[in-house]
């Protein structure tokens, strides 16, 4: 039943994330929040429950290694295939004539956050658990910190009157309920999967969860960017990846390092130092205007890590 499991997991995510995308609209038209804010911050946190759900059940079900290999998943998955999707979408679009070049146009201001949620995952690197411990405690809380600041300054602006959104279950506590039901029910599938899994075949149970729950769970946050790149919008579309990368870099390993709840084994460690090293690369390349250029690395990267860390 392992890989039943992980194929339910996958499923309730996915609709989750349809649910959510909906409620983020209606919570911008509510309370009168700017689109951009609410994109940037409310849509990255709601979309990200799933990660966060499978963190926290991972934890009760003393499961440490899942609980940190879904937080490194994140930004090794970014890294290495979201951006070859928007290069696939770019180029699909462009085949069926919705958008006018072949690969992603970005100005390159968009390589300055990119490089400021990359540099975060540096110290990580260095404070290992087993002798930094308190050190790792304290830069966990000071990225918690710095996250808030972060989402306090794009969250200040008030929106215009903007058109309400009609939610596929009508009621928004109905539909935030069934959004969490998915959620909570997704991510306890996809961690019994991943543990069967890993049990079945002598695989690393860490290295598995980093391959494994970002099929899910990134997906909700990849598919808003995928569908601005579809449509030519690509400063916009890569905004939202690389706002999901502030969630990712900086939140979500505070929490877990504020918690003394993470590790430098080599699955983490390799999965880590990828995502860096790749990002740096696309940093450079969006810089002299050649956005997408590492996707093919990137691609690479994960065929690697399955091949030499997963062992398949």
């Amino acid at each position: 039943m392992s890989a039943v499991d992980v194929v339910i997991g996958v499923f309730l995510s996915a609709a989750s994330g349809i649910l959510i995308e909906e409620l983020v609209d209606y919570l911008s038209w509510r309370y009168s929040r700017s689109t951009a804010g609410v994109a940037a911050i409310v849509a990255p946190i709601i979309t990200s429950s799933p990660e966060l759900a499978v963190f926290l059940i991972a934890l009760a079900e003393g499961q440490a290694k899942i609980a940190w290999g879904t937080i490194v998943s994140q930004p090794f998955m970014a890294s290495t295939v979201i951006y070859p999707l928007i290069v696939l979408a770019a180029l699909s679009a462009w085949l069926l004539g919705k958008r006018k070049f072949a690969v992603p146009h970005v100005h390159r201001i968009v390589a300055v956050p990119l490089l400021a949620f990359t540099i975060p995952l540096l110290p990580i690197l260095a404070l290992r658990p087993e002798r930094y411990g308190v050190a790792g405690r304290l830069y966990g809380a000071a990225l918690l910190a710095a996250y808030f600041a972060y989402a306090l300054f794009m969250l200040r602006g008030r929106a215009s009157a903007a058109e309400r959104r009609r939610l596929s279950l009508r009621s928004p506590v109905v539909q935030a309920l069934a959004a969490v039901a998915a959620i909570y029910f997704g991510a306890e599938s996809l961690v019994k999967g991943i543990e069967s899994l890993g049990a079945l075949f002598g695989l690393d149970e860490l290295a598995l969860s980093v391959v494994l729950v970002p099929i899910a769970t990134a997906l909700p946050e990849s598919i808003v960017g995928l569908i601005f790149i579809f449509k030519g919008r690509d400063d916009e579309g890569v905004g939202a990846v690389i706002g999901e990368k502030a969630l990712y870099s900086t939140f979500y390993p505070g929490l877990a390092m504020a918690l003394g709840v993470y590790s430098l084994e080599p699955a983490a460690a390799v999965a880590l130092i990828i995502a860096v090293v790749i990002s740096l690369f696309e940093i450079a390349a969006i810089w002299f205007g050649y956005f997408g250029f590492t996707a093919p690395i990137g691609l690479a990267g994960y065929i690697w890590y399955l091949i030499h860390v997963l062992h398949l």
